[in-house]
Protein backbone atom coordinates (compact mmCIF):
# COMPACT_ATOMS: atom_id res chain seq x y z
CA UNK A 1 0.00 0.00 0.00
CA UNK A 2 1.21 3.51 -0.77
CA UNK A 3 0.65 6.48 1.48
CA UNK A 4 1.53 10.15 1.65
CA UNK A 5 3.32 11.87 4.52
CA UNK A 6 3.98 15.51 5.24
CA UNK A 7 7.05 16.16 7.37
CA UNK A 8 7.79 19.47 9.08
CA UNK A 9 11.45 19.89 9.96
CA UNK A 10 13.47 22.64 11.58
CA UNK A 11 16.79 23.40 9.90
CA UNK A 12 19.44 25.44 11.72
CA UNK A 13 21.74 26.99 9.15
CA UNK A 14 24.10 28.13 11.92
CA UNK A 15 25.10 24.58 12.92
CA UNK A 16 26.08 21.40 11.15
CA UNK A 17 23.42 19.43 13.01
CA UNK A 18 20.94 17.49 10.90
CA UNK A 19 17.41 18.90 10.56
CA UNK A 20 15.16 18.32 13.56
CA UNK A 21 11.90 16.61 12.71
CA UNK A 22 9.08 18.46 14.45
CA UNK A 23 6.07 16.47 13.31
CA UNK A 24 5.02 13.95 10.70
CA UNK A 25 1.51 13.80 9.32
CA UNK A 26 0.26 10.64 7.66
CA UNK A 27 -2.47 11.71 5.33
CA UNK A 28 -5.58 9.62 5.91
CA UNK A 29 -6.12 6.73 3.57
CA UNK A 30 -9.39 6.37 1.75
CA UNK A 31 -11.19 3.07 1.47
CA UNK A 32 -12.37 3.21 -2.13
CA UNK A 33 -14.91 0.48 -1.46
CA UNK A 34 -16.81 2.69 0.98
CA UNK A 35 -16.96 5.79 -1.21
CA UNK A 36 -20.36 6.49 -2.68
CA UNK A 37 -20.29 8.26 -6.04
CA UNK A 38 -22.83 10.85 -4.95
CA UNK A 39 -20.85 11.91 -1.82
CA UNK A 40 -17.25 10.93 -2.63
CA UNK A 41 -16.07 14.42 -3.55
CA UNK A 42 -17.69 15.96 -0.48
CA UNK A 43 -16.04 13.37 1.79
CA UNK A 44 -12.63 13.83 0.18
CA UNK A 45 -12.95 17.61 0.38
CA UNK A 46 -13.86 17.49 4.08
CA UNK A 47 -10.93 15.20 4.86
CA UNK A 48 -8.55 17.41 2.86
CA UNK A 49 -9.78 20.53 4.64
CA UNK A 50 -9.41 19.00 8.12
CA UNK A 51 -5.97 17.55 7.41
CA UNK A 52 -4.73 20.71 5.72
CA UNK A 53 -5.81 22.85 8.67
CA UNK A 54 -4.07 20.52 11.14
CA UNK A 55 -0.85 20.69 9.11
CA UNK A 56 -1.07 24.46 8.73
CA UNK A 57 -1.68 24.96 12.48
CA UNK A 58 1.43 22.94 13.35
CA UNK A 59 3.51 24.66 10.66
CA UNK A 60 2.55 28.13 11.88
CA UNK A 61 3.20 27.14 15.50
CA UNK A 62 6.69 25.98 14.54
CA UNK A 63 7.32 29.26 12.72
CA UNK A 64 6.10 31.30 15.68
CA UNK A 65 8.33 29.29 18.03
CA UNK A 66 11.38 30.14 15.89
CA UNK A 67 10.45 33.84 15.79
CA UNK A 68 9.76 33.91 19.54
CA UNK A 69 13.13 32.29 20.33
CA UNK A 70 14.95 34.77 18.08
CA UNK A 71 13.20 37.75 19.65
CA UNK A 72 13.85 36.46 23.18
CA UNK A 73 17.54 35.99 22.36
CA UNK A 74 17.70 39.48 20.87
CA UNK A 75 16.10 40.89 24.01
CA UNK A 76 18.56 38.98 26.27
CA UNK A 77 21.47 40.37 24.27
CA UNK A 78 20.32 43.88 25.17
CA UNK A 79 20.87 43.04 28.86
CA UNK A 80 24.22 41.28 28.44
CA UNK A 81 27.11 42.75 30.39
CA UNK A 82 29.32 44.65 27.99
CA UNK A 83 33.06 44.02 27.72
CA UNK A 84 33.93 47.67 28.49
CA UNK A 85 31.62 47.98 31.52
Amino acid sequence: MRRIQVVIREVDDQTAQPPKELVTFDLPTTDLATLKPETALDELEATTYETGNAILRRLLQARWDVIDAALAEQHRQGFSPSADG
